[in-house]
């Protein structure tokens, strides 16, 4: 039932913007009103056991206040799952804004398609083109939760790549999804980003579609 879903999930958003949640002490930044927002509606949202997409536009600190709801919610250890491009961009920002009983994040990023025991860590991190690789072994390594940067990288089905994140996600208490272009070419892909973070949430792909 699409409108029951979506009048839940606005019910959810308006109860998390009544309640400032105070940034945590494990952050090492000075957040923003908006960004204060940001990190209530995330909070409120994972606790409430949804998925939820932060869409703010690029430079606005998606990063910051993902990595701020990682920090409050205790939600370790994390999965971070981004484009190639973006892996330097992860550990800089993990090690500058996070700290882990007063210490830094232990930050593992994960390499290769063939899946093996990486070290011990608090944030890992992997690009979407080896998801395919590591599709079983992911959500056998007890991931609190999973961000998806550039979640519109999962904005087509059917493909290995999407199976893999599905089954990621599905194992994960919380799960976010990150993106100033949640929809990128056309309206029916958010269908297939949402049910990533949060299964039928806008209903079945027919009754969306149509």
């Amino acid at each position: 039932d699409v409108p029951k879903a979506l009048s839940e999930w606005m019910r959810r958003l308006e109860d998390a913007q009544k309640t400032q949640v105070e940034p945590p002490r494990g952050l090492c930044a000075e957040l923003r009103p908006y960004q204060r927002t940001g990190l209530s509606w995330l909070s409120a949202l994972s606790d409430a056991g949804f998925g939820g997409i932060l869409a703010d536009d690029m430079g606005l600190g998606k990063t910051v206040q993902a990595l701020a709801c990682l920090a409050a919610t205790g939600a370790f250890p994390a999965l971070i799952v981004v484009p190639p491009h973006l892996l330097r961009n992860w550990q800089a920002e993990a090690a500058r804004f996070l700290r882990i009983k007063g210490r830094p994040p232990r930050v593992c990023v994960l390499t290769g398609l063939k899946p093996y025991q990486p070290p011990e860590a608090d944030v890992y991190i992997i690009h979407y083109l080896l998801l395919r690789g590591w599709k079983q072994a992911l959500p056998q390594m007890g991931f609190s939760a999973v961000i998806f940067d550039e979640i519109q990288e999962l904005r087509h089905g059917g493909t290995e790549k999407y199976s893999a994140a599905s089954l990621l996600a599905e194992g994960c208490e919380r799960v976010i999804g990150l993106s100033g272009t949640p929809i990128y070419n056309k309206g029916s892909e958010i269908w297939n980003v949402v049910n990533i973070l949060d299964f039928h949430c806008l209903g079945d792909w027919e009754s969306f579609t149509r």
